[in-house]
């Protein structure tokens, strides 16, 4: 996987739940994103020197702050944030709310496991902490441990019904256990503090969409892109939205040349979906033919249209939608 400022799930594509879309997370281009990138703190203890006589700590000392950092994660501006953090904890490594946002941090990298590794590493009396239980229960999700997320998630809401982020995390577990009404009331609650979130319009947008709710699913994902239209992962699904409609020439249009082979493949699966078999063939069959590589996940598409259908499918009139 490459990296991406779309990082986060947070905004994750989790698995396909309604039985006419079961195989569209394997079929779909994927949008997550990671970055691999390790902690070095170095294992060795400080030696204690009254910082007026340390000139080379007081030279060492970060130029930005950890309201910086958190700053730099509210923009996602991830490795900036980890800079920032990274020499804070060089100095001290005690620094908890250094930790705490390195694990934020952590999370909008979409790297799980090094986020609880961080909290697990602060005090009984900062896990407490109602934020800190949120982003735990957030980085257990991301682990796909959605039993124990739950359990803090729930807590974190309870202590603080501002954390609109753990009634967002919420939705993603419904979603994935297709309890559709408790995750649309996450999400919703969510919405309640952050009505303004494009990451949970788009969520909310994604569960309709599994379950089949096109139009509302529609609405909601062009809500998302109205409060950040340069968000990938909405674009991305308004398109299979819109190609669940029927709307094929609506959900090419805009895509960049770069981008066509993916957004193509991505319509001839939803219109294989759909029963619409011709159309999956020529929009499959374009996917091929504009990627520049060898477009595997579009011949896999096309080998399954063919099973579907029994045999290859001669006419395809529609060759020219999207041009």
């Amino acid at each position: 996987m490459h990296a991406s400022a779309e990082a986060a799930y947070l905004e994750l594509i989790i698995g396909l739940k309604h039985s006419r879309w079961i195989f569209l997370a394997g079929a779909l281009v994927a949008l997550s994103a990671c970055a691999d990138l390790g902690l070095g703190l170095g294992d060795g203890e400080p030696v204690a020197v009254d910082d007026a006589l340390n000139p080379l700590r007081l030279a060492l000392a970060p130029s930005e702050t950890v309201a910086d950092a958190d700053r730099a994660n509210e923009s996602r501006d991830y490795q900036r944030a980890y800079d920032i953090l990274r020499q804070h904890l060089v100095l001290d490594p005690t620094n908890e709310a250094a930790k705490i946002s390195l694990a934020r941090t952590y999370l909008g990298r979409n790297q799980g496991l090094n986020a609880q590794t961080i909290l697990d590493s602060l005090s009984d009396e900062s896990k407490e902490i109602p934020r800190v239980q949120m982003l735990r229960g957030l980085a257990l999700l991301v682990q796909g441990q959605r039993a124990e997320a739950t359990v803090q998630l729930e807590s974190a809401l309870a202590s603080d019904p501002s954390l609109w982020q753990s009634a967002n995390g919420l939705g993603l577990i419904h979603d994935f256990d297709k309890r559709w009404d408790e995750a649309e009331a996450s999400y919703k609650r969510a919405l309640e503090t952050k009505s303004d979130s494009a990451v949970v319009h788009n969520n909310l947008g994604y569960s309709y969409l599994l379950q089949g709710r096109v139009d509302e699913a529609a609405t909601a994902f062009t809500t998302s892109l109205t409060y950040e239209p340069n968000r990938i992962v909405a674009r991305s699904n308004l398109r299979l939205a819109l190609a669940a409609k029927g709307r094929y020439t609506d959900a090419i249009a805009g895509t960049e040349r770069s981008g066509l082979p993916q957004v193509l493949n991505n319509i001839g699966y939803v219109a294989m979906l759909r029963g619409d078999y011709e159309s999956a063939d020529v929009f499959l069959n374009r996917a091929i033919d504009e990627s520049p590589v060898f477009y595997d996940t579009a011949e896999q598409n096309l080998e399954r249209l063919k099973t579907l259908v029994g045999k290859p499918i001669g006419e395809r009139r529609l060759r020219s939608i999207g041009n």
